[in-house]
């Protein structure tokens, strides 16, 4: 299975970083940009055990496999 793109990404405004999804939605606001990174990641990496765990579970249910 190949690697997707992390959905949420780290911008810096003039103040602030921000957590964004692939949507540009705003998810956090923060002063320290390590905190956003360390949020980003957290969500990226939840979002990659989801996404890998919904493969294996349509790998399991597909007829023929």
């Amino acid at each position: 299975m190949d690697e997707i793109d992390p959905p949420y990404q780290v911008q810096q405004t003039e103040d602030q970083y921000q957590v964004l999804d692939e949507s540009g939605r705003l998810v956090l606001n923060s002063r320290d940009r390590a905190n956003a990174e360390q949020y980003a990641a957290l969500l990226n990496q939840a979002f990659q055990r989801g996404f890998k765990a919904g493969f294996r579970a349509a790998k399991r249910g597909a007829p023929g496999s």
